[in-house]
């Protein structure tokens, strides 16, 4: 058996005694190779441990079916299980995903030197591009796209609605016939919808109703988990006891769970609850929790959308920002008050 390391078409061209071309055509399996020649040269390829050069591809053909994806700086099964529901469909369409761990700017420069033409970035409403990221956005030749609420010149925008699940999710509490309904989460755009539902539903509301915190689960910080375990407590045992509770993360939903269970408050007997993420996680707990969120799917079929229209050529960071919307899911976790 013949192998050489790092082997090279003209390495194959010397041992099977043909031109370098007629090698790179065998390969790629284009016409104008004697059918023996080709299967001479595909076995030699195999003998040899021939590994295609798919950056030097990908610098003569500029249209390849991959694009970068920028994990975001955040913990958490939604992205994990957004990652492996973006990789299996992107299989079926023949489009490689490359997944980067990296600073964005960094991982913006990685892409870049290999020929990655289109990066998604999954970046959150407070996030501000360094100096780096912008030098990064200037070399970069191909199309950015943020998602998650980030905004930057030079990239096109797929926002996500996330106060407006909140505000679904209220809505329909007070259709079912909730009048007290309470919030557990961080001060952000969930909260502010979770208000705004309220007003527009007319409900009853008291400001204990409101409890933000800074952090829950994944961060490890356990004051935030005390502090939500008492202020929830002294509503519980308060004369305005919520008939229904809105969690603002899968974090908050397993800290809430074993609040509930130390509490021993049975959901949806006692409680009702809905949860923004809808992960398979909240979906197989003994009363699986209805969500209010857009589902992973969604999202992946509209990131996919946009890189195909990409591939095609009819997209530019000219075109208008793209919003997500939520989906209610209702499960069993949410009963009429």
């Amino acid at each position: 058996m013949i192998i050489i390391a790092d082997v090279t078409i003209k390495d194959i061209a010397v041992a099977a005694g043909v031109s370098h071309p007629t090698v790179s055509k065998a390969l790629n399996d284009a016409p104008g190779v004697n059918p023996e020649t080709k299967r001479r040269i595909l076995k030699l390829a195999r003998q040899m441990n021939y590994v295609p050069n798919v950056a030097a591809k990908r610098l003569v053909n500029k249209k390849n079916r991959s694009f970068g994806f920028i994990w975001p700086k955040v913990e958490g099964l939604f992205f994990y299980h957004l990652c492996t529901a973006l990789q299996k469909e992107a299989l079926t369409r023949d489009i490689d995903v490359f997944v980067s761990m990296a600073e964005p700017a960094m991982a913006l420069r990685n892409f870049n030197q290999h020929f990655i033409d289109f990066v998604l970035c999954w970046l959150f409403p407070n996030w501000i591009p360094s100096a780096d990221f912008i030098k990064e956005r200037e070399r970069f030749k191909g199309e950015v796209t943020i998602i998650g609420g980030g905004r930057m010149d030079q990239c096109n925008t797929i926002l996500i609605d996330r106060g407006k699940g909140v505000y679904d999710a209220v809505q329909y509490l007070a259709k079912i016939g909730h009048k007290r309904v309470a919030f557990v989460g961080e001060d952000t755009e969930k909260s502010q919808g979770y208000i705004k539902g309220m007003l527009k539903a007319r409900m009853e509301y008291d400001p204990d109703y409101l409890i933000t915190i800074v952090s829950t689960y994944y961060n490890g910080i356990e004051d935030s988990r005390k502090e939500l375990y008492d202020k929830f407590t002294a509503l519980w045992h308060s004369d305005h006891r919520p008939t229904a509770l809105i969690l603002d993360s899968q974090d908050s939903a397993f800290v809430m769970i074993n609040i509930l269970r130390d509490l021993d408050i049975q959901v949806p007997d006692d409680l009702s609850i809905i949860c923004y993420d809808d992960i398979p996680e909240l979906s197989i707990y003994p009363v699986p929790l209805t969500t209010c969120s857009p589902s992973i799917s969604g999202i992946v079929d509209k990131v996919l959308t946009i890189y195909e229209n990409f591939y095609e050529g009819k997209s530019s960071v000219k075109q208008p920002e793209e919003v997500i919307l939520p989906e209610l899911i209702v499960r069993e976790s949410t009963v009429p008050g």
